[in-house]
């Protein structure tokens, strides 16, 4: 028998102290998860109300009421934050995603079903947030960019080879191409957003933009279902 097993048995020389250190740890474990779950969603909802330059770790724990040395604890500064922060959305638009693609429904409504979501998730997003990724952060930008140019770019291009198999969206249409062309699309909204001479809201752009992909490569068959449930993107809560 090992040292180490000598001594943590000789720590826990019953089952009831064991039960207790174990309950303790899980307990502490949870909290802690708890915890940093709570920073890193008020952290992001401020992000995205006020924009990530004019947020201090002070306003983010005045905004959560706990201490700032509570945000310390698992952040060791803001620019670590801001990171967990998009990693975190990062993974959440990827299971969003992989839930869109695995659902039993047609390549039209999948594409409305993320699109909803992704009108929903930003409906509060002040333009800001990313100028300020853009100039300050820029290797969270650019992970951010990578995630649209990759993982959107070859989800939305399987969306649309499993249109064209189904008649929904045209035959004459190279699928990586217009993937590459939707993500250019996005591209140009962003910039749209942070121009100064920009009058329209983050919902209204989105919602023309994917309305102008899918009238582009939809059939008559694909239109006619387009026509009945485009307007589900703005359905949002």
């Amino acid at each position: 028998m090992s040292p180490d097993v000598k001594n943590f048995k000789s720590v826990y020389k019953t089952k009831e102290t064991f039960f207790v250190f174990i309950v303790s740890s899980i307990i502490y474990l949870l909290l802690s998860l708890e915890e940093t779950v709570k920073i890193l969603n008020g952290a992001r909802l401020l992000f995205m109300r006020i924009g990530i330059k004019s947020v201090s770790m002070d306003d983010i724990a005045q905004e959560l009421r706990m201490s700032k040395k509570t945000i310390y604890k698992y952040f060791k500064d803001k620019r670590d934050l801001v990171g967990k922060v998009i990693d975190t959305k990062i993974n959440e638009d990827k299971t969003a995603l992989k839930k869109f693609a695995s659902q039993n429904s047609n390549a039209i409504q999948r594409m409305i079903d993320f699109s909803r979501y992704i009108s929903q998730t930003k409906k509060d997003l002040n333009p800001t947030i990313i100028y300020d990724m853009q100039k300050f952060y820029p290797n969270q930008w650019r992970k951010m960019d990578e995630f649209r140019s990759i993982y959107i770019r070859n989800t939305v291009k399987n969306n649309i080879k499993m249109g064209i198999k189904s008649g929904l969206f045209r035959t004459d249409i190279n699928a990586d191409i217009i993937a590459i062309m939707y993500i250019t699309l996005i591209s140009g909204m962003m910039q749209q957003l942070v121009s100064s001479k920009n009058n329209y809201q983050f919902q209204t752009i989105h919602f023309q933009m994917v309305s102008y992909h899918l009238h582009g490569i939809c059939t008559d068959k694909g239109r006619i279902y387009l026509k009945q449930h485009i307007n589900e993107i703005s359905n949002i809560i």
